[in-house]
């Protein structure tokens, strides 16, 4: 076992990891071995055919025997942490099974306990470094936020979201379009959606209760892109909604590619032609809400639609393309249509699972004034202590990337440029040190101390609020979600209406992991007798 080193950015050279340096030493002898054995067949071979297929393999195991040296020689240099990196295919393999199993959260518990939480390893054919303390995250997004490291989505993530999608962009254009963004997504601003999502989210809970059944928790990915269609344009076009889903659907799917060749019949080429199917869609949502809302118009001014096809920077020139306001409406949409469906169904899982959380929840909703404030939501503790606690339990994004931009250095590692790190917002909000029984959905952790339910014997003595490194739910850094508030303000609207003048029924529960993380439910709804 490793020794784990758990000092500041400045600390000493930890000890060399041999287990981890030997796999090396082993793949590299091996990989040298059918190399000279596929020399040894080319030149013996009286086939030009069969000469030629030994020569391809001498070849590609000379660069694996090069590969193998290269890390040996990091390791060594103290320039990679510990951890298995795998053989090719094998370890992509191994991957895919983890996540299907359902084995993802065990795999980290693991190499954290082996490891501490900064370790090496395999990613969609790279090598990358997993990042999952407190300090390992304030560090990152320390360097965030002095351009010291930039985004870096594996590339098929790339080029699903978009060249012209803030999601990837990095330097000073990033900071122009955060600059226009960021007011339009600030709590003052989105308070301004309280009303349509009220009346839609009312709608929505009216018509699942009529139908006397159970639905899936796919029901709430609709209900999210009603949401959006709302709040940009005042009204629902349900043959809209309804294509935008299917094509979601497909587009997904490119997620777990593997390959950025879009070789027709699979996955990732599914995805891009489903890519090109939304932003046709979403062409037509611009063009018809510049027709109906003229530039100096209310809502082209007081919704984030607007400011995406209206926004100007300090000397008053559009800063956004066409094509780079369709990248990032699509970005918009998905980000309601998966991460507020896994969200919605994680707490209702939650919920069912803790009687005591969901019937003090009813009891502070069932308090609040009619209609509904942005400020009484924000300020009532059981609720907000609720959606903290199921997003701490299980995070809608597992984690990001971030590559470095120079040489950086942390924990007495030296991080060469271009070294590649994905931090984990699974592993921070399951950190022991931070959050005592982090295995259990225990909301009373984030209530204020005056609470009647505040326990000491829980409290985490963080603030979810400040989503700072030890509760990174969206993210850290110059690249922290702009949706934040949105997410926040639509979760809260959902509970209160529902707790409000229902009772749910949930069953069937289904832990899922990829492309968001959370749990699919069925769920039932009855009208409370009061109502």
């Amino acid at each position: 076992m490793c020794a784990q080193n758990k000092s500041a950015s400045t600390a000493a050279a930890p000890p060399i990891c041999w287990s981890t340096s030997v796999e090396h030493i082993i793949k590299a002898t091996l990989y040298t071995y059918i190399c000279h054995r596929s020399v040894t067949s080319a030149i013996d071979s009286v086939s030009p055919y069969s000469a030629t297929i030994y020569a391809l393999i001498g070849l590609y195991t000379l660069r694996m025997i090069k590969n193998e040296v290269e890390l040996t020689m990091k390791r060594l240099q103290r320039k990679l942490p510990p951890g298995y990196l795998g053989f090719p295919i094998l370890r992509e393999i191994e991957f895919i099974r983890t996540i299907s199993s359902g084995g993802i959260m065990k795999s980290l518990y693991d190499k954290r306990n082996k490891y501490g939480t900064l370790f090496t390893q395999s990613f969609f054919g790279g090598t990358s470094i997993m990042a999952g303390g407190q300090d390992d995250l304030n560090w990152l997004f320390n360097n965030d936020r002095k351009a010291l490291t930039e985004i870096a989505w594996p590339p098929n993530i790339v080029m699903l979201l978009g060249p012209g999608a803030v999601a990837n962009q990095t330097g000073r254009y990033h900071r122009v379009l955060r600059r226009l963004l960021e007011p339009y997504f600030a709590p003052r601003f989105v308070a301004n959606y309280l009303k349509c999502m009220d009346e839609t989210t009312s709608d929505e809970l009216e018509s699942w209760c009529a139908a006397g059944e159970f639905h899936s928790s796919e029901v709430f990915k609709m209900y999210a892109l009603r949401l959006f269609y709302v709040s940009a344009f005042g009204h629902v076009d349900e043959d809209m909604i309804a294509s935008l889903h299917d094509d979601f659907k497909q587009w997904l799917g490119g997620f777990m590619s593997f390959t950025t060749k879009q070789i027709p019949g699979t996955s990732f080429a599914t995805a891009m032609n489903a890519r090109d199917r939304i932003l046709n869609t979403v062409d037509v949502l611009i063009d018809k809400f510049m027709a109906e809302n003229p530039e100096d118009s209310e809502r082209a001014q007081i919704t984030i639609m607007g400011r995406l096809i209206y926004g100007k920077d300090k000397d008053n020139n559009r800063v956004m393309t066409r094509d780079e306001m369709k990248d990032n409406i699509l970005n918009l949409i998905f980000a309601g249509h998966d991460t507020t469906y896994a969200s919605i169904s994680t707490l209702l899982y939650h919920l069912s699972e803790n009687k005591d959380a969901m019937d003090a929840l009813a009891a502070e909703v069932s308090t609040l004034s009619d209609p509904l404030t942005a400020d009484e939501l924000r300020n009532a503790p059981v609720l907000n202590a609720c959606i903290h606690e199921s997003w701490r339990c299980d995070p809608p994004v597992a984690g990001s990337f971030r590559k470095a931009v120079k040489e950086l250095h942390h924990k007495g590692y030296s991080f060469d440029a271009g070294a590649q790190f994905n931090y984990s917002i699974l592993m921070a909000t399951t950190d022991e040190q931070l959050y005592k029984s982090h295995e259990k959905f225990e909301m009373r952790r984030f209530l204020p101390k005056e609470h009647a339910l505040y326990s000491s014997d829980i409290d985490s003595g963080i603030d979810p609020f400040q989503g700072r490194s030890s509760y990174p739910i969206f993210g850290g850094g110059t690249h922290v979600c702009l949706g934040k508030a949105f997410a926040q303000l639509e979760l809260r609207v959902l509970a209160t209406r529902l707790l409000k003048g229902y009772k749910v029924e949930v069953r069937n529960p289904e832990k899922v992991h990829f492309p968001v993380n959370g749990w699919n439910i069925e769920f039932k709804l009855t009208k409370r007798k009061s109502c």
